[in-house]
């Protein structure tokens, strides 16, 4: 019997390859998100004249029953990493630093700005279970008043008044990009940062000046930037921290007439102990 094309490619690529090769086919050419090139920048209508409050009453009550799961899961001491897409990936690296900040410590002060419904929260209390969290989320109201019924554990916030606050960790987990003024709100979080300062899963390029995407999901639009890495870095480093790590966090979605196409990385940053 003829082999089909699809079956003598599998029996002359390696078993790891064929994984990958899957993974990423049903990461792309089945995902439901779209990102296409805005060279209007942020002042790009969005489809029908739409709010991006709208794109977050969806994504909000989409995120619900992933939050509710995951703390199910966490209750019931199941495996962290058994999880969808790539969240494993930001999981150690959230307890990666989160060890680092609490050595020594028996308590330790979190802000997460960007937090969704505190998902982080849990992870911490599961990933460095001996430290007491004094975990903060800043968010939209809309998204905040559910995380406060969700997790009342955690101090939220809707400003960005929280900011003048210090706090052992800052961190932004996929959700820096969603910021027209990401510049002032990065020097503001580095100068909260009494040690650490986490940037996790933000999209970058290297090569072409940062700019601004339409991303679709749900039916619904949104506008974010997509970060050149030099002055990402470079804003914080001005702003008086110090680069301890780069982490790789896997590919990015193919954007539509992009200039260049982004990768996804995290940094860590850390202020000098005063001598």
């Amino acid at each position: 019997m003829a082999l089909t094309a699809k079956q003598i490619v599998k029996s002359i690529v390696p078993p790891l390859l064929w994984n990958i090769g899957r993974s990423l086919k049903r990461r792309f050419v089945h995902s439901v998100t779209h990102f296409q090139y805005a060279p209007r920048g942020w002042s790009t209508p969005l489809t029908g004249g739409a709010h991006s409050d709208e794109f977050w009453s969806t994504f909000t009550a989409h995120e619900q029953a992933a939050s509710e799961e995951l703390i199910a899961r966490i209750r019931a001491r199941e495996p962290l990493l058994e999880t969808r897409g790539d969240e494993h990936t930001k999981y150690l690296l959230f307890g990666y630093v989160l060890a680092l900040a609490a050595r020594h410590k028996t308590k330790v002060s979190v802000l997460d700005y960007g937090g969704n419904l505190g998902d982080y929260y849990w992870l911490g209390r599961a990933l460095v279970p001996d430290v007491e969290l004094d975990y903060h989320c800043k968010e939209l109201p809309k998204v905040a008043e559910a995380g406060r019924r969700l997790t009342p554990e955690v101090t939220w916030h809707t400003d960005d008044a929280v900011l003048t606050g210090s706090f052992d960790l800052v961190m932004f987990a996929s959700c820096i990009q969603c910021l027209p003024n990401w510049q002032d709100i990065l020097v503001r979080a580095a100068q909260s940062a009494r040690a650490y300062l986490l940037l996790a899963d933000v999209p970058t390029v290297r090569d072409v000046p940062a700019y601004v995407v339409t991303h679709r999901e749900r039916e619904r639009t949104n506008l974010q930037i997509l970060m050149n890495r030099s002055e990402i870095v470079g804003t914080v480093e001005r702003a008086g921290l110090r680069l301890v790590r780069e982490f790789p966090m896997g590919p990015h979605p193919p954007v539509a007439n992009a200039p260049e196409q982004p990768m996804c990385l995290g940094w860590l940053f850390r202020r000098n102990p005063e001598r």
